[in-house]
Parts: structure tokens; sequence; C-alpha cells
């Protein structure tokens, strides 16, 4: 069956649709101010579609009331009803509701259901009109013609009401009942989904190893499926994601409007890096200027000052990684399941202080690492403060292998010990010395110590040991470790 049309009858519901909403006149002086905290982008910013209820965002909007009643509709498609209020001097808030929008054909159907209606179906000789009463709407449609008789439709293509319900809105509205002695300046703060950012990361590095230098850019993506404008909008990009309760409200029968930016749109333009202060436990970002977030658009903003010659370190790792569970007796089964070969991966490692040109705040985000034009890999980023290490992984590593193998083990019952012997061996097929940092897990018992090998393995936690491993261009290097578990008298063993 095709999509029903809606034809509006003469006047009646042409001017129910087009209800007649108090015009808002913001402050000359103060801008509308938005604050959008990251989290949900990757819902908000699907090609197609989107997803109305992900992301949040906070909105400050001047406007100008009138005493009596006052509504405005030009309101996100997902704004949070229990979040809004009107403040302002000498305004007095009576009443408030919001009224969900009803304009879509079903919804028209449901709220016509006892009022006379015009049907339209098509036939092979052309359009058939049936006019009566509308006893049902769902699967199809039930008349009670001037006759009497009942007439069921299971298909039509259009309809038209000769008398539209009453209370129709095309749009979400919000409705006061205000007290005040003329036209006042307020404002309009309420939440609502459908807007999120996160942060965007480039590095492009030079040098290997330790002598790797990084120059690193960050910038803001933002995405608006509101379902409205923000235009002149003075905006702040909040990093974190406070606990709240998504109450997910239907407002309409399509949620999201996919239209392209207008191309007088005021774009929000590369005027410095934003200020960064608190904002509770989380950081605020705030953009120099004001500028257009049109509905339907993804937009990339400044959000750190480039750092250039910043230290770090490009680093191979091997790591057997097996989690961090303990056994509550000794392990004495010779087979463990960690043998094999160990995936080697590339990593990138820079800290982010003062010193090293950083020194910021860093919001979640994604970052790609480059080798002059060459992409190296993609790493996501965490809430990052001020001081700390990170340690990126950008992917696997081609030319260099991996392989453990334990090549002795010895259980000794009556001495309460056992002992095991582990050999690595690192391969590297590329044209130039790589330097591997190689992590083993000691998972049979909590009491050990290492007989051969120690003085190349340093230990970096109860239970784990590494060692800087360098393998010759086009050839392999094999590095050994022998360990003794130890355990008590009262331990008993399988």
């Amino acid at each position: 069956m095709p999509l029903p049309r809606v034809h509006p009858a003469p006047a009646a519901l042409a001017v129910a649709l087009s209800l007649g909403v108090a015009s808002m006149t913001a402050s000359a002086s103060v801008p509308q101010r938005l604050a959008i905290y990251s989290g949900g982008f990757e819902s908000v910013s699907q090609t197609r579609g989107g997803n109305a209820q992900a992301g949040y965002a906070l909105v400050q909007r001047p406007v100008r009331v009138m005493p009596g009643e006052w509504s405005i509709d030009d309101l996100p498609l997902a704004l949070d009803p229990s979040t809004v209020q009107l403040s302002g001097d000498g305004v007095a808030v009576r009443s408030q509701r919001y009224d969900f929008a009803t304009a879509d054909h079903a919804q028209l159907l449901q709220r016509a259901v006892g009022r006379t209606i015009t049907v339209e179906q098509s036939v092979a000789s052309g359009v058939r009109e049936y006019t009566g009463v509308l006893i049902a709407a769902g699967n199809g449609l039930t008349l009670r013609e001037a006759s009497g008789q009942l007439r069921v439709l299971s298909g039509y293509s259009g309809f038209t009401l000769a008398e539209p319900p009453s209370g129709l809105v095309a749009r979400p509205t919000l409705r006061f009942l205000i007290d005040a002695p003329a036209a006042r300046d307020a404002r309009l703060d309420y939440a609502t989904a459908g807007l999120a950012w996160r942060a965007e990361y480039r590095a492009v590095l030079a040098g290997s190893g330790n002598g790797c230098r990084m120059a690193l850019e960050g910038h803001a993506m933002v995405a608006n499926r509101s379902g409205v404008d923000f235009n002149d909008v003075a905006l702040d990009l909040v990093a974190g994601e406070p606990n709240r309760r998504v109450d997910v409200i239907q407002v309409s029968g399509t949620m999201m409007r996919a239209a392209a930016a207008p191309p007088e749109a005021k774009m929000m333009a590369d005027e410095g890096a934003p200020s960064v202060s608190a904002s509770g436990e989380n950081h605020r970002y705030t953009l120099p200027g004001t500028g257009d977030l049109p509905d339907g658009s993804l937009q990339r903003l400044p959000l750190l000052k480039p750092a250039a010659n910043v230290p770090c370190e490009r680093r191979l790792v091997a790591v057997r990684n097996d989690g961090d569970w303990m056994p509550d007796r000794p392990m004495i089964h010779r087979e463990l399941g960690g043998d094999g070969e160990i995936p080697v991966r590339s990593r990138l490692v820079f800290k982010n202080d003062r010193a090293a040109g950083l020194g910021v705040p860093l919001p979640a985000g994604r970052l790609r690492a480059f080798d002059g034009s060459e992409l190296l890999g993609e790493a996501d980023i965490g809430h990052t403060a001020a001081g700390r290490e990170l340690d990126l992984d950008l992917g696997g590593a081609f030319d260099v292998t991996a392989q453990r193998k334990t090549v002795d083990f010895q259980l000794d019952r009556s001495g309460r010990t056992m002992t095991e012997t582990v050999e690595w061996t690192l391969r590297n097929a590329k044209a130039a010395e790589a330097t591997v940092r190689l992590g083993d897990r000691l998972p049979r018992w909590t009491e050990w110590q290492l007989l051969e090998g120690g003085e190349r393995f340093s230990k970096t936690d109860a239970q784990r040991i590494e060692a800087d491993v360098r393998v010759p261009a086009g050839g392999e290097t094999v590095l050994r470790y022998t360990v003794r578990y130890r355990w008590a008298a009262d331990i008993t063993l399988d």
C-alpha cells in the first residue's frame, strides 16, 4: 500500500496546521548559548538518520515574552520537557505545558475518529471517494456512511478532513501562561538530545624509538541532528558525561530531518583555540565568537592550540596478556595455554605535560598518527588529565614477530617447588634494527624467583616481567628465562 497522502480541506485544516506562535526576539547583546556534552557522537553523526535520543546539550536562549498566553515551537525534536525553565525579571510563570507534534497522517487519523472524513482510493478507472464518519483507524479505515452502513477500506491514497481535530501542532510546542506588566526580556533554558561532539587529533611523527618527535593538532567534530538550526550561537563543549536518567520521548512520527546547511549559514570560524575552564568535575571548552550550527550538519571546530616537537616514543610491544586472575593454589600442570605466536603491536607513547609542549586536559576522542603522509594507525583516547602519560595502540607490526615456548618444566612435590623455562624468539624482517618491549606474566603462583635471565628482565608488578630486546635487521634474537615457584607446607595440591 502506498504511503497515504493528506489533502488539507479548504481553510480549516490549513489554519490548524499553521498555529500562530508568538515570535521571539533575542536580545541583541546576549547571544543564545549552547553547551554540548561529549558522548553519543557515533549515534548522532551517522550518515543515515542518526539517533534522536543520543547526545546531550543544554540550551540558554534569550527570548522576548508577552503577558498572558505565550508559546514557542522552533524547538529540538528531542527536547526534555522536564528540564524547561523560563525566567526573567518581572516574569512569573503561572503554568507551563508541552504539546507533542501531531501532524503526521497516522496521528491525524487517530484524533479524527468520530469526525467526518473523505477518503480517496485509487482504482483502475481513476480515483473513487468515500465520505462518512471515521469509526476506526489502524490496519485500514472504517467509515459509517450517511446510509448507516459501514465501509471498510484496506487501502487508500489520501484523505480530507472537513473539520480538523482541535489542538493540532505541526512541531513540538511549549506554552506558558505568564504574569508580567508588559513585554519582557527573559531566558528559556532546556536540555535536549540530538547534539554531540568528539575530539579528533592528528599526530605527525618524525624519528623512531625514543628519538620520536610529534606535531599534534586537536579539533572538535560537532554534530547537530536535533531538528532545529542554532544560529548565531555561543558554543561551549563540555568534556564529560554526568549521570542522567534518559526518558525516551517520541515527539513525532519522523524524529529527524536531514537538511543540508543553508549557504548563508555563518560558519564558526577558527578564531583560535577555545578557553578551558572547570565545569564541575569536567572541563568546558568555550569557543570564541559565535556562529551557526545548522540542523543536519557536522562541523570541524578548533579545540587545542597546535603543539610542535612533542617528545614521544614509538614502541613495538609483544605482551602475553591472559588477564589478572590468580589461582587459589599452585598451577602444577605443564600446559597453561600461553605458548605460540604473540602479536607484536605498534604503540605511541607520550606525556601530556607542559614540559612536552602540552599540559592541557585532552578530551576523549580519536587520534590518527602519521609518519609523514603515511597513516600509522588510529587509536581511541579517554579523557586525559594534564600530567598523565598516554600509551596508544596503533595496530599490528607486519615485519616483526614474536613466539613464546615453554622448553622445560619440573615439579618437585616434596620440595614444594616447580621450575619452568620459557624461550622467546623475536624475528625482524625489516631493513633496520628493531627494539621490542617483551612482556610476560608469571601466573602459576604468587611466590616466584627468576633463576636465569633475571638480569634482562625487570619486574613491573606482582606477576609481570618485561625486557627491551634489540632484534637485528633481517635476523632474530632468542631470549630465555627460568623461574622457580615455591609454596608453603599448608597448601595442598591437586
